[in-house]
């Protein structure tokens, strides 16, 4: 199943130009969907989570919940969420949590998967996928805050645009293929019972 994937993304990489945007019909592979069906979803007016990104910035998400492959039901990222930004756009804390992991040597639209894994309070792993070279602004073992500057964002790793890729899995298990992911929804936002939907774009607010 892994070797499939890294086909696939090496065809979506092989047919994209190595820039910052990509069409929606690569992006957005399906209909909208509202979240994954069947499946209960922690209260976003009540979330511990605030959205990845500073207070006052707004980004447009990609692939979401159950919205398309490789986020489909009983798949790894089933609950990952894809934000669309810049390569070097500021990515912060979604929660107060411990740096469990960082890497960084991987290059834009290379095989190399930058990311920062963060465990929070209740022992999910928030992982921060597709980060820059040398992009980390945090060291394993450091504590942060929530909103505090996690790295920047960017293609690294089997990414064919830039983007962040934002999922949380449990029990120290955060290299792929991850054996489970877990929905999250966000309180510094506008209303997402079933987290961040596709082709939405969500501003950061206040908290």
């Amino acid at each position: 199943m892994r070797s499939f994937y890294v086909i696939f993304f090496l065809l979506l990489i092989t047919s994209c130009n190595n820039n910052d945007s990509i069409t929606d019909d690569i992006i957005f592979q399906d209909d909208i969907t509202a979240g994954c069906d069947g499946f209960l979803y922690p209260n976003w007016e009540t979330s511990n989570h605030v959205l990845p990104y500073p207070v006052g910035q707004s980004y447009r998400i990609g692939l979401s919940h159950c919205s398309g492959f490789p986020h489909i039901e009983g798949e790894p990222d089933q609950f990952a969420i894809d934000i669309i930004m810049d390569i070097g756009t500021l990515v912060t804390a979604s929660r107060v949590g411990t740096i469990m992991f960082v890497e960084e040597s991987g290059l834009d639209y290379e095989s190399v998967n930058n990311m920062v894994v963060l465990r929070d309070e209740d022992g999910y792993f928030l992982q921060y996928q597709h980060l820059t070279n040398n992009g980390a602004l945090v060291e394993e073992g450091q504590l942060v805050q929530k909103g505090d500057p996690i790295g920047y964002s960017g293609a690294s790793g089997l990414a064919s645009y830039a983007h962040l890729h934002f999922v949380a899995t449990r029990f120290g298990d955060w290299m792929f293929p991850y054996s489970q992911s877990y929905p999250i929804t966000f309180k510094n936002t506008t209303e997402n019972p079933f987290s961040l939907l596709q082709g939405e774009t969500y501003e950061a607010f206040p908290y």
